[in-house]
């Protein structure tokens, strides 16, 4: 290796995606060793970018530096070989008396996160995503999501944004975490874990990069029901839905349908019913309707729903509106094989006929349609439980 190939290339910024397929980088801790324009240059621990997907290395600016000047202390003392075992930085940031655990060289390391201000504030501090639940499980604080991987969480006293990595830990800044509350900050501190060194995310792109791609249509799904459950919490003071562990998991790992196929229809179905339909609280939709005076004796989910909903639609249809929830429901039946064959296809008819579908409509079509309608309604019943 030539020492001007360890120099970046001109115009070159070292940024998280790779070079060959953009995908994101993870920072990894490898043993170097070549040949330097004739030094023989030995690093173990230097921190390098990996890819995953194509297993290649990309070397940061920091570490091309360390070679860089190693290089230039072998010539200057007139020696052939280097052999260096580094130590990590271990550095503490001064935001915070409570004492999370996070890795420096993920701040020094990882591109886009040094600046010449604030040090250390961009620091990713990680967590179990049960931080999340815990959150979610509090009536003072609310989990809002702009996608499955990306959110906030707020009270009235503070906001703070997050992200979910591809191994499914949640993402805060150091610097962010600084500003709440200290008590805020030990219930933090109780989910907080070490860096896995993988920040690659919507999170990352939005919060580093200014990159606001377009969102998947699972995403946009995804998002506007945590906005119609963030609004059903501002007007009654309940949260309508619960986001367990289960519910968290499926919306993460799911993916569109790409093949229509027995097993692919049970799978979307239910998944797509556990996350929009079974996560309603049927015990809280009960409690806003006892207080508005209405008895939710024998009702299920969706009809809870409705009773809360209709009293303060001026205007608005909430049975067509909640008609795609139902529509749901009957296509999981109908897909779990929950009841007879000749039953099953009477159900099935009845779904593509309230979606206005050609009888012989096979899943990758209803898919599309039905998460339409969904999205459709979230936003609209959004509206109307804003509406003064």
């Amino acid at each position: 290796m030539k020492l001007s190939d360890v120099y970046p290339p001109e115009n070159h910024v070292q940024d998280l995606y790779c070079d060959t397929c953009k995908g994101h980088l993870d920072l990894v801790f490898e043993d170097f060793h070549e040949d330097v324009s004739g030094v023989d240059i030995s690093i173990s621990g230097l921190p390098a970018l990996r890819c995953e997907a194509c297993k290649r290395d990309h070397l940061p600016d920091g570490s091309r530096f360390a070679i860089i000047k190693l290089h230039e202390q072998a010539v200057d003392k007139s020696v052939a070989s280097v052999n260096v075992v580094r130590r990590k930085t271990d550095e503490k940031f001064n935001f915070t008396p409570v004492p999370f655990l996070y890795d420096s060289d993920d701040y020094l390391y990882i591109p886009g996160l040094k600046r010449p201000f604030n040090r250390g504030f961009l620091t990713p501090v990680f967590f179990n995503k049960e931080v999340l639940l815990k959150y979610e499980a509090s009536p003072i604080y609310r989990v809002k999501f702009a996608s499955t991987t990306y959110g906030d969480i707020s009270s009235d006293d503070f906001l703070i944004s997050f992200g979910i990595n591809k191994n499914g830990k949640v993402v805060v800044w150091l610097g962010d975490i600084a500003k709440l509350p200290e008590a805020e900050q030990y219930y933090l501190r109780s989910e907080n874990i070490e860096s896995d060194h993988s920040i690659g995310s919507e999170f990352y792109e939005g919060q580093i990069d200014c990159i606001y791609t377009e969102p998947s249509n699972e995403n946009k799904l995804f998002a506007l029901r945590s906005e119609f459950v963030d609004a059903c919490f501002t007007r009654f003071g309940t949260k309508i839905a619960h986001l367990d562990n289960e519910v968290l998991n499926l919306a993460l790992e799911f993916n569109a349908p790409v093949v229509d196929t027995d097993k692919e229809r049970r799978h979307a179905a239910d998944t797509l019913n556990k996350i929009y339909i079974e996560s309603f609280d049927n015990a809280a939709l009960a409690s806003i309707m006892a207080r508005a005076g209405a008895d939710p004796k024998g009702l299920g989910s969706l009809k809870r729903l409705q009773a809360v909903l209709e009293p303060i639609a001026t205007g608005g249809d909430i049975p067509m509106l909640l008609s795609p929830l139902y529509v749901l429901y009957d296509l999981r039946v109908a897909y779990s094989h929950l009841t007879s064959a000749d039953k099953a296809e009477e159900i099935l008819k009845s779904v593509t006929d309230r979606l206005s579908m050609n009888a012989t409509s096979g899943l990758l079509q209803i898919y599309e349609r039905l998460t339409g309608k969904l999205a459709a309604s979230f936003e609209a019943l959004t509206v109307i439980v804003k509406a003064t």
